[in-house]
């Protein structure tokens, strides 16, 4: 393959006004919560890693532009002065690179309207995240929100970034008066599109006003998935005028809003470009250099859309998350050397929306970027490393053993690497999360790890070998007993044949028919039960699931991946959800008792199969075994062999104990 050939549009140097930017990979605007209303090194570091690694394009996290609109502590404050001597230390590191840097300039209006502050917007209407309605703003409050965007872009010149955007999507201020729902003004700002459309227009006039010739401005908008909210064909008729009127140099697509937040950031159940099926036509119809969004992951998929017509520039923000040097790797070395982002939403959306800066399930070095500028630190003292299991807690701590300078070797009792993680791969709309295991054994092979499958090793070869460190990521064993979290008392002694062992299931070692009636319960309310749920109903099956908590899956809703999976189980008519709920009885003929700990009735129905989701017990025997034969060495337990958890739990044991050797 001839790289330069494939990737020529999505690396071809690209105008807007008199600003040439490299390639045309865009990093769009998202928070992280690494500023702290400068910018701090932290912040530098993570946008420095990803320019370095070839990135042509970054739009910073949206700057408050007003301090009334601050939703949460961590962020750029773009309402001071004192944001510029960051803005400058910052294009003084990037500038090297020839990345180029805009700002996205951001008001909140009533979204994050909250019973301490209450805010401000253009109607006096509930704020949609958090259900507290706001005040309308009066003429004079619009005033002097849009001196404060025009503020805020002049500081932007002044630190010698490129350019900047309104932030108009995802009901933030600028969409609120945008759309036809949540503007409700009577005055010359609501009404017909023509008065919709005034706000951006006064806001895009004052900033143009306000910053030198070459400085870019461009706007970021998207339809808002909603019944009776802003339209694709609203949006190309609105930016229409903005270009009419000069004031856009380009256009960057996005969808949704918070009346489907799942939409705003798909996750691994949407295909790439799954954002074109709202978007698609917007760059022909406006004339506008565009920049499209959609869980784009490789420059692959970059090139198509670009070849397409259907973009300028395409986002791709996880992707470079998840591997901050993309854009080089795939030109160096080829698209199989980039780690790839999975889509899972589980430490960039759930983080920030839980209050934490920004992570990633992949790529543990998000946030850390200034201790590994120079790649993993070589140790001054070699050892040899001994890893028990090839899952990925173990690939990882063997990938990041042998980049730091250990001799290691790595077991795994099974024929192949991959862990428990494989068995995601025939499970509908779950099968992205093994693009990893793919990534890591490659990687940990490259590396000259020496690699023995189907090698079961106890504590005897261990000492026969003589390592100077075991890292022991054995994994976890399902419970067979149908213990629950919710209702430790209850005892399930006729389970029996008829409970399901889930891994024999997705390993197609047992089968069951189309038409059976399954029971899943659900104990610890994250993806497996929902997988197995889905896997069962692909097959044909009906599926009873039972969970002890309010509402399906909760640890997948801090992603955004909950209610899309209600939908999918629900649209089978082979799908029935009992919240608050547990097993409280199951005979030996298979009637099954679903109590209530909210004074329901007690439901009964006959089950062919149950599946138990529940805690699993680690496979740690070898730690206590070593340990009683006095093995002198370091012994460290990684992932589910520590505590079973999840698989970003793996990932960072492996790394953070692999770099602490």
């Amino acid at each position: 393959m001839n790289i330069a050939t494939s990737f020529k549009r999505v690396m071809s140097p690209l105008t807007i006004r008199n600003l040439t930017i490299k390639n045309r990979v865009v990093r769009t605007a998202h928070a992280t919560a690494f500023a702290d209303g400068t910018i701090s090194d932290e912040l530098i570091n993570y946008h420095l890693a990803r320019a370095e690694g070839g990135v042509g394009l970054t739009i910073l996290e949206g700057s408050w532009v007003d301090e009334a609109s601050r939703n949460y502590a961590r962020n750029i404050h773009s309402w001071t002065d004192d944001v510029i001597p960051g803005y400058r230390k910052l294009m003084e590191a990037i500038e090297p690179t020839g990345m180029r840097v805009f700002q996205q300039l951001w008001h909140g209006g009533g979204i994050y309207s909250g019973w301490q502050v209450v805010q401000k917007g253009p109607s006096a209407l509930p704020g949609m995240f958090t259900g507290v309605p706001t005040r309308a703003f009066t003429r004079e409050d619009i005033r002097f929100i849009v001196n404060a965007f025009a503020e805020g872009a002049r500081r932007c010149d002044e630190g010698g970034l490129h350019g900047a955007e309104l932030a108009g999507s995802h009901g933030y201020l600028a969409m609120q008066f945008l759309s036809p729902w949540s503007n409700q003004r009577t005055d010359e700002y609501g009404g017909s599109l023509e008065n919709r459309v005034r706000f951006a227009r006064e806001v895009l006039e004052e900033c143009r006003k306000a910053v030198s010739d070459d400085f870019v401005m461009g706007m970021r908008v998207g339809p808002e998935v909603l019944d009776g909210g802003l339209t694709t064909p609203e949006i190309i008729e609105a930016m229409n005028m903005l270009k009419a009127d000069g004031l856009l140099d380009f256009l960057n697509m996005s969808v949704g809003g918070y009346h489907s937040p799942e939409s705003i950031v798909p996750a691994l159940n949407n295909p790439a470009g799954v954002e074109l099926e709202l978007n698609r036509g917007v760059r022909e119809a406006t004339g506008l250099i565009t920049f499209m969004s959609g869980r784009f992951r490789s420059l692959d998929e970059a090139e198509q859309v670009i070849a397409e017509g259907e973009a300028d520039m395409v986002g791709m923000t996880r992707a470079t998350i998840a591997d901050p040097h993309l854009v080089k790797k795939t030109m160096e070395e080829g698209p199989d050397a980039v780690r790839p982002c999975i889509g899972c939403n589980q430490l960039c959306i759930s983080n920030i929306f839980m209050g934490m800066p920004l992570q990633c399930t992949v790529n543990v070095q998000v946030g850390r970027e200034g201790a590994f500028m120079g790649g993993v630190p070589k140790t001054g003292a070699p050892r040899k490393v001994l890893v028990i299991g090839g899952g990925p807690a173990g690939m990882e701590a063997a990938r990041v053993a042998a980049l730091a300078g250990h001799k290691v070797e790595l077991h795994e009792a099974m024929p192949a690497l991959g862990g428990t993680l494989k068995l995601v791969r025939p499970v509908p709309y779950l099968a992205g999360l093994a693009d990893i295991i793919h990534w890591l054994e490659a990687q940990v092979y490259a590396l000259g790890v020496d690699v023995r499958t189907s090698s079961y090793v106890e504590t005897d070869d261990i000492l026969a070998s003589g390592p100077d460190v075991v890292l022991l990521a054995t994994g976890a064993t399902p419970r067979d007993d149908g213990w629950q979290l919710g209702a430790p008392a209850v005892k399930q002694p006729n389970l029996g044949a008829r409970l399901l062992d889930t891994a024999e299931l997705l390993s197609g070692n047992v089968t069951v028919e189309p038409g059976q009636m399954v029971i899943v319960e659900d104990d610890t309310g994250h993806f497996e039960a929902v997988g197995v749920a889905e896997f069962l109903l692909d097959k044909g099956a009906h599926v009873t699931f039972v969970t002890r908590f309010g509402d399906l899956a909760p640890q997948m809703a801090t992603a955004w991946r909950a209610r899309p999976a209600l939908r999918r189980l629900n649209a089978t008519g082979r799908f029935a959800l009992h919240t608050h709920s547990y097993l409280a009885d199951v005979n030996q003929r298979g009637d099954v008792v679903i109590g209530s700990f909210v004074e329901k009735q007690p439901i009964e129905l006959t089950a062919d199969h149950i599946a138990c989701i529940g805690y699993n017990i680690p496979n740690d025997d070898i730690y206590d075994e070593l340990t009683a034969a006095g093995f002198g060495g370091r012994v460290e337990l990684l992932g589910d062999c520590a505590s079973p958890r999840y698989l970003h739990a793996a990932i960072h044991d492996g790394f953070n104990i692999a770099l602490s050797l």
